[in-house]
């Protein structure tokens, strides 16, 4: 290893403070919180038009979303005490790849079968309502809406039916402490069938044109990453219609009344509309004091510690109770 001199010594102390002046400038703190959203949204898009638009520039746009996020995450945390290890980060790389993998399978066998199943649907109405002659990204963009509206109502069942939460094993999302990008896709196996189903259902009851449906999985897919991302972001505009970091972090809080509330992951809009928005600062994200091991998640839709609080466990308090 190198020995520093005297000279390096000061440039790397110089620099350091320098860093540190500009990460805690209220100034720089409230430009991001801006703008971060939007510009890292749109280039995320913008990189997958310019890769042609199709299923496998999906990736690449997906990778760049993270990546920035991340740097956001390391430059300006929203909670700077919240810090992942790396065996830590490990572990949700690997959630994330295999999240992505099962949700690929599981579209093509709700294509499968939803393809020939609405086929009547689809000739006598679906072709007939669907803006089959607008550009591709403006038909992504409205069934990045309307995915997130039938989510919306799914998720919002999860969260209200002590049998959804765990048909779903959704507390194995909400179970971790100090929420960041890379836990968009942690996410139990058995939530897969809910997650890939409004998108699917979609493209094959209008049958919308392949780079429509890629469209809205992008805009789908990195919105998610950002709105779970450990970075404060309120833009004027579009937070009245795109589910943001600071939205989503509240819908994660460990405090249960908080939770519920803030259920459309993308379209914040649908919770202004039907009553479930709330917007305030969260100290916690989990289902508990204490964030169970990776086992201990997967077993949650079977068995949840005593000591977490979700709907499961309170029906289940209750029925003894009386």
């Amino acid at each position: 290893m190198p020995v520093l001199s005297q000279d390096d010594n000061n440039q790397h102390s110089e620099s350091s403070k320098l860093n540190t002046a500009t990460t805690n400038n209220p100034l720089v703190r409230k430009l991001v919180e801006r703008v971060a959203h939007p510009i890292i949204l749109s280039t995320a898009m913008g990189f997958w038009w310019w890769l042609d638009g199709n299923e496998l520039a999906v990736i690449p746009a997906l990778a760049l979303t993270l990546l920035l996020a991340s740097m956001l995450e390391r430059w300006l945390p929203a909670q700077p005490e919240w810090h992942q290890s790396s065996n830590e980060k490990f572990n949700l790389a690997g959630l994330y790849l295999l999240t992505f993998l099962l949700v690929g399978v599981m579209s093509d066998a709700y294509g499968a079968v939803l393809q020939p199943a609405l086929l009547p649907l689809r000739e006598t109405l679906g072709k007939q309502i669907w803006p089959l002659h607008w550009p591709a990204l403006l038909q992504g963009v409205m069934l990045f809406f309307a995915a997130d509206f039938i989510y919306y109502w799914i998720h919002r069942a999860i969260h209200n039916s002590a049998l959804m939460w765990r048909l779903s094993g959704h507390g194995f999302h909400h179970a971790f402490h100090n929420l960041h990008a890379l836990n968009v896709n942690a996410t139990h196996p058995f939530e897969i069938v809910f997650l890939a189903l409004p998108m699917m259902l979609l493209a094959a009851m209008f049958d919308a044109p392949g780079n429509a449906v890629s469209a809205a999985f992008v805009l789908l897919a990195c919105n998610a990453n950002l709105a779970h991302a450990n970075v404060s972001m309120d833009t004027p505009i579009l937070a009245w219609l795109f589910t943001h970091s600071n939205h989503h972090r509240r819908h994660h809080s460990m405090e249960f009344k908080t939770s519920n509330t803030n259920y459309a992951c993308n379209t914040i809009l649908w919770d202004r509309v039907f009553g479930t928005y709330s917007n305030a600062a969260v100290q916690q994200t989990g289902i508990g004091p204490i964030q169970p091991g990776i086992k201990a998640m997967f077993l949650l839709p079977f068995r949840e510690p005593a000591q977490v609080d979700t709907i499961a466990t309170r029906r289940r308090k209750s029925r003894h109770d009386t």
